[in-house]
């Protein structure tokens, strides 16, 4: 076990380990450090947006994502979606046709009504011939449809103002060339996929003056074509991506099954629906090609996942987030929940966990190839399992705060500011 102190450093937010006594760190205020045993190098990022999430695929290669300060004040009422708006003047047509008791207009606004109306059904109906149930599992929709694509601006409307936007380097870090996100919605996960570096979005993950709103898309940057061809002609300026139709909480890159997992808040419905927006799900698993087949996994209830994991046996384990939506007054907020609930998914079937005498969970880890998986519990103590979770046993750890796995080994974040690096039983 190695234990890294950084006491001049403020509170921590994330970190990621390349050798065993050197890596990354990311401070609460969006600061990079480079560090190397227990010294530390501030890393000069740009200074067009607040650094959020970061990644390295290796020692020279990462990417930083967030958002620019907001210049302007959100508005308060939550965007109703751009394909309500033709509903909306449609009903105003007839509501003043009414009103001013003109046939003609009314007339003419009701053919429009009805023309517009059956080419939403005619689009409505064909994302039906892309989904056909999973025979592994009932909670689980197998899709056909290609989902990457190049992809227009997506914005939030009360997210005015905002702005996101991804930084790349190939040194280490001394530059970057940063690129402006097709969208508003708040970058909240990072990952690679080959050489190329996915970019996860969640439209509004919290609610308060301006309601929350759970769409979210999935931006790719890179040219490695080895896998998508599509991909050589990529850009960063004009990057392809995947409407996803549901705002991603993380990424979870599987050498196992060669396959991207892609987790967060359930389905938000669209007029006309699509086959994302459709399907019930909040896991989305995506080849590493990121072509299809993909697969969409549905949790019980509408709560978001909050962390994803895969065992050597291949089930897959979920953290549950501790609050539910719940529509108030018109806007779209949350309610608390008691406990943040652990899953296994097993033989198709979801099944709740129990690890007395712990009951609420904030995130679940497996370390690759190994029976040996991490659990830490929301009172900071960390459990572990040797036998692909089938038992758990505490480490007897408190304030733990986060943790990765990082080759043979577990590494967490303790208190604030002090890095773990435990080795798995197997390589002890």
């Amino acid at each position: 076990m190695k234990t890294f102190t950084f006491n001049t450093l403020p509170p921590l937010q994330d970190f990621q380990f390349l050798t065993d006594s050197s890596g990354y760190v990311l401070t609460q205020a969006g600061q990079l450090y480079q560090f190397a045993g227990q010294h530390t190098t501030l890393v000069e990022t740009p200074r067009q947006f607040t650094v959020s999430h970061f990644y390295f695929r290796d020692q020279t290669h990462g990417a930083l994502v967030g958002v620019s300060h907001v210049t302007e004040p959100p508005i308060q009422k939550g965007d109703l979606g751009v394909a309500v708006v033709p509903l909306l003047l449609l009903l105003w047509l007839a509501w003043k046709g009414r009103r001013q008791a003109t046939t003609r207009r009314l007339a003419a606004a009701s053919g429009f009504l009805l023309l517009t109306s059956g080419l939403l059904l005619s689009c409505s109906s064909a994302w039906q011939h892309y989904r056909t149930p999973d025979p592994a599992s009932p909670h689980a929709t197998l899709l056909t449809h290609a989902p990457l694509g190049p992809l227009s601006f997506h914005r939030y409307f009360a997210n005015k103002g905002q702005q996101s936007f991804v930084a790349l380097t190939q040194n280490q870090g001394r530059s970057w060339e940063t690129h402006e996100i097709p969208t508003n919605f708040y970058p909240t996960a990072l990952a690679s996929v080959g050489r190329n570096f996915v970019v996860g979005t969640y439209a509004r993950p919290q609610a308060g003056a301006v309601p929350l709103h759970g769409d979210g898309d999935l931006w790719v940057y890179g040219t490695d074509a080895t896998r998508t061809p599509q991909l050589a002609t990529n850009t960063g300026q004009h990057p392809q991506g995947i409407r996803l139709s549901r705002g991603v909480t993380g990424l979870l890159v599987s050498a196992r099954d060669s396959a991207l997992y892609v987790f967060g808040s359930d389905r938000m419905p669209t007029l006309p629906p699509s086959v994302m927006s459709a399907t019930p799900g909040n896991i989305y698993v995506l080849p590493a090609s990121l072509q299809p087949p993909t697969r969409l996994v549905d949790t019980p209830d509408t709560v978001d996942v909050q962390s994803l994991a895969q065992a050597r046996t291949g089930e897959l384990w979920v953290t549950m987030a501790g609050r539910k939506p719940h529509l108030s007054h018109g806007n779209l907020g949350y309610v608390a929940l008691p406990t943040k609930r652990l899953l296994r998914l097993a033989a198709g079937q979801w099944q709740p966990v129990t690890v007395a005498p712990f009951t609420s969970f904030e995130q679940v880890v497996f370390v690759p190839g190994t029976p040996t998986g991490y659990l830490l519990a929301d009172t900071g103590e960390v459990l572990e399992t040797r036998t692909n979770g089938d038992a758990w046993h505490p480490l007897a750890r408190q304030g733990v705060r986060r943790l990765h796995p990082w080759q043979h080994a577990i590494t967490w974040l303790e208190g604030d500011n002090r890095l773990v690096l435990h080795a798995a039983p197997e390589k002890e």
